[in-house]
């Protein structure tokens, strides 16, 4: 775990974070000295990062949330907001991904990516900006992809949510960046995490991204101030 302390008394919320980016995100920033949220919809998951982060004497707590369920994040963030009094970082993960051409996507995937990458990210901005702006500062991180910056194809209903997700932070980078609070969207390349549903050893984890150097960029973007007006960050594997 670091020692710098860069997160030193932040209280910072991870959503998605018992596996993937979320749970190296979530992993960092404890060692970093922010007391972390961890967020995500299975509970039993997040204890075991829980349980992780507070043997290496980091502090964090586990809550069941739901993105796409707004009453859930609003009794989440009440409950988070009375022991703490504030939440000064939101990483925006949680999400899905199912590949299809157009003529293979469903009526029902499409929505659902929609509601859970898009939606979700929404909901989780939308319910902490109140807190932020009254705060007077804040960061928030959104977790997007590189399909952003290059669109391969059978990837209608993913890319067209993760569009969305860049079109949605930049528009409230623009909205927040004079109100003390800094929005930037993170672009990770192809990264090594379960959504992949790729064997221990297939040859192709070796060419993708480690959470862990997703996680430093992170980092990285939480910690930039609102006046230098950063939208975005980016990290693709080496070739």
């Amino acid at each position: 775990m670091f020692l710098k302390m860069k997160l030193k008394d932040k209280v910072a919320l991870v959503t998605g974070a018992s596996s993937g980016i979320g749970k190296a995100v979530s992993l960092l920033f404890a060692g970093e000295g922010a007391t972390v949220i961890l967020t995500g919809r299975h509970l039993n998951n997040l204890k075991l990062v829980e349980n992780e982060i507070k043997h290496n004497n980091g502090k964090a707590e586990s809550f069941a949330m739901d993105i796409t369920d707004r009453e859930q994040i609003n009794k989440t963030i009440k409950k988070i907001i009375g022991k703490h009094k504030k939440i000064d970082i939101l990483v925006n993960n949680a999400g899905i991904a199912k590949w299809n051409s157009i003529e293979n996507t469903t009526y029902e995937e499409f929505y659902e990516h929609i509601n859970i990458n898009l939606i979700g990210y929404f909901n989780c901005i939308k319910e902490l900006v109140p807190i932020m702006i009254k705060q007077k500062s804040g960061s928030i991180v959104n977790i997007i992809t590189s399909t952003v910056k290059k669109t391969k194809a059978e990837r209608v209903a993913y890319a067209t949510s993760k569009y969305g997700q860049a079109g949605l932070s930049n528009a409230v980078h623009e909205d927040l960046k004079n109100k003390g609070i800094s929005v930037v969207a993170v672009y990770p390349g192809k990264t090594d995490t379960p959504i992949h549903g790729l064997p221990e050893d297939d040859p192709r984890r070796k060419e993708m991204l480690k959470p862990e150097k997703v996680a430093e960029v992170v980092l990285k973007a939480a910690l930039i101030p609102a006046e230098k007006d950063v939208k975005e960050l980016s990290i693709n594997p080496v070739k």
